[in-house]
C-alpha cells in the first residue's frame, strides 16, 4: 500500500504543478512611486513579492508589473472599473473600499503608519514644547495631499488641514508656511528629511510628539474573479509568513531603525479615532499591530 500511496502522491503533485503551469502568469500591476525620490513603498512591494514566491510551487509563475503614475483617487478607480491598468493597490481602508473592492485584511505595516511624526520648520521647534492634549493642536494647520482619507481623519477630529495636489509640492509648502506640520507617517518621514534635508535646509523633525490614529493599511483587488484569485494568492503567502517569522524579519529590516531613531517608545502620543473603520478590522490579532511599548 505505502509504494501506491507514494505513486499516487506524485501523479497528484505532477498534475496539481501542472494545472498551475497551464494557467496565465498572475500579474500584479502596482502603482508606480511618485517621483526618483519617493521610497515610501518598498518595503510594502517587498512584503507582496515574498508572499508571492512563497505560494509558487502551488500557483505557479507571476509577475509584478509598475503601472504609470496614477494618483490615490485613479487607482481606486482603475480597480473598481477592473480596467487592468491596475491589479493591485496599497491603501487604507475605507467603507467605499470594503464595498466595492477585494481586501486582505492584514495591516501591511502593523500600522506602524498610523503612528505620524510632525515635519517642521527648523526654528519652530519651541511652538510645540507646551503641546500636551488635542485641544493644543488645534492652534496648528496641518499639510496633506488632496484626496488623502487622513484628510477627512484629522478634519473629523477637529484639526485644520490644508491639501496640496503634489506629493513633492507639500514640502515646498510647509517651508513656505503655507501650513505649520506635514503630517508624515513614522514609516515614511525619515527618508523623506533625509532626501531633502540639504537642499530644504529648513525641514525639521519636531522632537517629541506623535498624532496616532488606527490606520490599517491593507492591499486592494477588483471585485473580478481574477482579483479574487490574486488577493487569495496573495493572503495565503502573506499567512505563511506571518507564521514562520518572515513577516517580522522583512518588518524589522526596514522599519526598526526608524523605530529606534524617532525614539517612538518615549514620545509623547496624542491619539484620535478613525470613524472611517468597520467592524471588518482584525483588531483582536495583536501579532497584525505595532505597538512601541512592546516591541523588542
Amino acid at each position: 500500500m505505502a509504494p501506491r500511496r507514494s505513486a499516487f502522491l506524485a501523479v497528484f503533485v505532477c498534475m496539481t504543478a501542472a494545472a498551475a503551469l497551464a494557467q496565465p502568469v498572475m500579474t500584479y500591476v502596482y502603482n508606480a512611486p511618485e517621483s526618483a525620490l519617493d521610497v515610501r513603498y518598498q518595503y510594502h512591494w517587498e512584503i507582496l513579492r515574498t508572499a508571492l514566491e512563497k505560494t509558487t510551487p502551488k500557483w505557479g509563475p507571476y509577475r509584478m508589473v509598475k503601472s504609470e503614475l496614477m494618483t490615490e483617487r485613479r487607482q481606486a478607480l482603475e480597480l473598481k472599473n477592473a480596467t487592468g491598468k491596475l491589479t493591485v493597490m496599497y491603501l487604507s481602508t475605507i467603507p467605499d473600499f470594503e464595498r466595492n473592492l477585494i481586501p486582505i485584511h492584514i495591516p501591511v505595516d502593523k500600522n506602524l503608519g498610523g503612528y505620524c511624526a510632525f515635519l517642521i520648520r527648523k526654528d519652530e521647534q519651541q511652538r510645540f514644547a507646551s503641546v500636551r492634549s488635542l485641544a493644543d493642536l488645534r492652534k496648528f494647520t496641518f499639510g496633506l495631499g488632496l484626496g488623502w482619507i487622513d484628510v477627512d481623519i484629522l478634519n473629523a477630529a477637529g484639526l485644520p488641514v490644508v491639501t496640496g495636489s503634489s506629493y513633492d509640492g507639500l514640502f515646498e509648502m510647509l517651508v513656505k508656511k503655507r501650513f505649520d506640520i506635514f503630517l508624515r507617517a513614522a514609516v515614511e518621514v525619515l527618508d523623506e528629511y533625509d532626501q531633502r534635508k540639504n537642499r530644504l535646509p529648513d525641514l525639521y523633525i519636531e522632537d517629541n510628539l506623535i498624532l496616532y490614529y488606527p490606520l490599517p493599511m491593507y492591499f486592494w483587488f477588483p471585485k473580478t474573479a481574477e482579483g479574487r484569485r490574486l488577493a487569495t494568492r496573495a493572503e495565503e503567502g502573506m499567512r505563511m509568513m506571518i507564521a514562520d517569522g518572515t513577516y517580522d524579519r522583512i518588518f524589522d529590516k526596514y522599519q526598526r531603525h526608524k523605530i529606534e531613531r524617532l525614539r517612538l517608545k518615549s514620545r509623547r502620543i496624542i491619539k484620535i479615532g478613525n470613524p472611517f473603520l468597520g467592524p471588518e478590522v482584525p483588531f483582536s490579532d495583536k501579532r497584525l499591530w505595532f505597538d512601541p511599548q512592546t516591541y523588542k
